[in-house]
Formats: C-alpha cells, structure tokens, sequence
C-alpha cells in the first residue's frame, strides 16, 4: 500500500543528508509510515553510498599525471593532424588553381572538341553526371569512417 506522501519529507532528506536525525524528526518517524519508510530506503542508499566512497580507489599522482600527459600528447597529435589537411586541401586547391589558369584555354577548346565528338544519350549522360557528383562524397564518407 502506498503510504501519503509527508510535508515533513524534505525535512528528513536534508538530515539524512548531513548524518543525523533531530530528535523532534526521530519522534515523527514513530508516528508517520511514509518518512519512517523513507528513512529506512534513503538511510540504507546514503549507507551504500559511504561504503562506496570508502572502498574507491584513488590512483596515484604520478599515474594522473601520465595521464593527462598521455592526454595531452593525443590532443596535440589532433590538432597537428588536422592543420595538416587543411594545409594540403589549401595547397591543393591553389595547385589545381594554377594548372587551371595556365591551360584554361586549351583545356576549354579541348572539352568543347570533346564534347562535340562524344553522342551520349540523355539517359547515360544523367547516369555519368550522377556517379560523377556522388563519387566525391562516398570517397569523403569512406575516409571520415575510418
């Protein structure tokens, strides 16, 4: 059976918080079955709960402090990693920039000539179009799985 809940409830919590019960509180728990119940649950939880904090085991400083140097190593090994590739993309970018800029006419009298040797039909062409937008992103998604 449900016992109703206890105005005086908050009241006991904070006691079993700090370690000991007033006696006016210890009086009310005689009379009321919600807190003497509470005070049964909440006294073996908080008991448990020293026990716990008791038993743990502390490492040492010294292992801390491997640790976080380990930790910190790792950290810098991200950041180096990634300032990395973004100075490859970027020096890739202006590579591929300049190829652009110093064969573009060519290049652009080369596609045309291609293009209008090549007949594809609109079929095939979508097909070419798609797996050639799609290609770029399966080849980032493979990498960013790693």
């Amino acid at each position: 059976m449900i016992n109703p809940p206890c105005p005086r409830e908050n009241q006991l919590l904070e006691s079993l918080g700090r370690g000991f019960v007033i006696p006016d509180l210890r009086e009310h728990l005689q009379s009321c079955p919600s807190c003497s119940e509470l005070h049964l649950v909440a006294g073996a939880l908080l008991d448990d709960r020293t026990q716990a904090l008791g038993e743990a085991s502390v490492p040492s400083a010294t292992a801390m402090w491997l640790r976080l140097q380990i930790r910190q190593q790792h950290e810098l090994q991200a950041i180096s990693r990634r300032s990395l590739m973004i100075g490859q993309a970027l020096t890739l970018s202006v590579a591929l920039v300049l190829i652009g800029a110093m064969f573009s006419a060519e290049i652009a009298s080369g596609v045309r000539q291609l293009l209008g040797a090549i007949r594809i039909s609109t079929p095939l062409l979508l097909v070419l179009v798609t797996w050639l937008l799609l290609a770029p992103i399966g080849g980032w998604a493979a990498i960013r799985g790693k």
